[in-house]
Formats: C-alpha cells, sequence, structure tokens
C-alpha cells in the first residue's frame, strides 16, 4: 500500500513539474515575436538611394545605389553603404532616385 501511495505522489509531482515547464515554454515563446517585432519596427525594412551606374545584360538591369540615409534607423554598426540590385530590364538613369526592399540587396 505504501508503495503505490509514493507511486502516486511521484507520478503527480512529474506531472506538475511537466505542465510547469511547458506553461513557460509557451511563455517565453509568446515574447520572442514581440521582441523581434519591436527589433524589425526599429530597424528600416527598405533600401532607398540614387542611382550611380547601370548595367543592362540578359534580360535584367543592374543598378549601383547609393544609399540615401535620411530618416531611417539602422541596425547597429551598419553605415551607408552602395549596394547592387537586379530588376527585370527597365529603363533607369543615374541619377534616378530608386526604394526596394532588403531582400533584393545582392
Amino acid at each position: 500500500m505504501n508503495r503505490i501511495i509514493l507511486l502516486l505522489i511521484a507520478l503527480t509531482v512529474v506531472l506538475f513539474t511537466q505542465c510547469t515547464e511547458v506553461a513557460n515554454n509557451k511563455t517565453e515563446q509568446e515574447v520572442e515575436p514581440k521582441q523581434e517585432q519591436e527589433a524589425s519596427e526599429n530597424i528600416k525594412p527598405f533600401y532607398q538611394g540614387a542611382i550611380v551606374e547601370t548595367i543592362d545584360a540578359g534580360g535584367y538591369t543592374y543598378m549601383l545605389i547609393h544609399e540615401n540615409l535620411e530618416g531611417h534607423k539602422h541596425e547597429e554598426g551598419h553605415e551607408h553603404k552602395d549596394f547592387w540590385v537586379a530588376v527585370t530590364q527597365t529603363s533607369a538613369e543615374i541619377g534616378d532616385e530608386v526604394r526596394f526592399q532588403k531582400e533584393m540587396v545582392a
């Protein structure tokens, strides 16, 4: 009889321990997306700047963009950069202002 009581107590302790761990994991998972969202709001989702050079080849236009930093927050440690961007062939002129998503940067 004592063994059965000890076994039931042990199972109860294990059950409550597991439930607590699951609840803690859910809380951590809920916090991570919120932190990622806050971080992404502080960092610009796009680049913009002036075209410095263009190359038309293979049905694409490759543009070297001199980034315009006005009014944007940047990831810490990332300063102004020039970027190459590829788009389907288009008439783009040096000096034109363009805006593009980060995913387009090569």
